[in-house]
């Protein structure tokens, strides 16, 4: 009986206590739980090409002596006018760019795509907004969503000396084909190479190939021509292919594996196209390029 008094006066207690703190504007708020604010959920942002076909959305161009301004054919201006676009070239450096109107033809326009005729040729002309790019070099402009620059890697050029016996014969068993001569051009993350190769004439059949390898095995990208003795793959290439006409606009990752922008030099010209490598294929994506240089 004691305890239950004991309590009915603590309550009590406490009741005439709470009304006290009221009347003299002293209530205590209840108590609130102490809750830290969600951090901010950011999307995912893609680090390599997503979209390998999305690539078709962009054009090449080459740009003017300054590095300020590029110039795109008169009909391969990008579709999309909202998208953020960069301008990519030089081994992978992207620059980003802005469509800055349609230029046209001069009489003094003699066809060549060069610095030298950049303000005489028709076209459709691109700003550098941040940086320079390279005077009179190709570029492949492209909505940026489409290639992040995450996705870029870094192209090291291989030592200009030709490849050791053990890889000509390795690309031998592996083509079954003989080889003429093979070079290494560039060296790409995951220890893979890629190789320029000339298989060894056949009759009037003549056979060059990009070559990669991979530690799953070698793949190819094959260029076959029919044999002239002056101008076989291209105009007065003499019938052979060298390691210093190629070079490379950029190399990525996709999700397929690869996406490799060759640059191949002749005596007229330049030629440039975008392949796609995956696990067992290098396969052309269709986007080509023709730079008429020839003096």
């Amino acid at each position: 009986m004691k305890k239950i008094w004991a309590a009915l006066f603590m309550t009590a207690i406490c009741t005439l206590t709470a009304c006290a703190d009221s009347e003299n504007g002293k209530v205590e708020p209840p108590p609130v739980s102490s809750v830290e604010p969600a951090p901010d959920v950011k999307e995912d942002q893609p680090l390599v090409i997503r979209n390998v076909a999305a690539l078709q959305e962009g054009t090449f161009a080459f740009s003017d002596e300054t590095g300020h301004k590029l110039l795109v054919n008169p009909d391969a201006a990008i579709q999309d006018e909202e998208a953020s676009l960069i301008a990519i070239g030089q081994g992978g450096e992207p620059l980003p760019v802005q469509y800055a109107g349609e230029q046209q033809a001069t009489e003094e326009d003699n066809g060549r795509q060069t610095s030298q005729n950049f303000s005489h040729q028709a076209g459709q002309l691109y700003e550098v907004t941040e940086g320079t790019a390279a005077p009179n070099a190709t570029y492949f402009i492209i909505p940026k969503r489409h290639v992040p620059e995450e996705a870029l890697l870094t192209i090291q050029p291989a030592k200009p000396e030709q490849a050791d016996g053990q890889v000509l014969q390795e690309i031998k068993n592996s083509k079954g084909r003989a080889v003429e001569q093979a070079w290494p051009l560039i060296q790409l993350p995951e220890e893979e190479s890629l190789y320029l190769v000339q298989f060894v004439r056949e009759g009037d059949d003549m056979l060059a190939s990009l070559a990669l390898k991979r530690e799953s095995g070698w793949l190819y990208y094959d260029y076959p021509a029919k044999y002239d003795p002056s101008s076989t793959w291209r105009v007065d290439d003499q019938g052979e292919v060298r390691p210093d006409m190629f070079s490379f606009l950029f190399a990525a990752e996709s999700e397929l594996g690869l996406v490799l922008g060759v640059q191949w030099m002749g005596a007229e010209g330049e030629n440039v196209s975008l392949l796609s490598v995956s696990d067992d294929a290098i396969t052309d994506l269709g986007l080509e390029y023709g730079r008429y240089m020839s003096p």
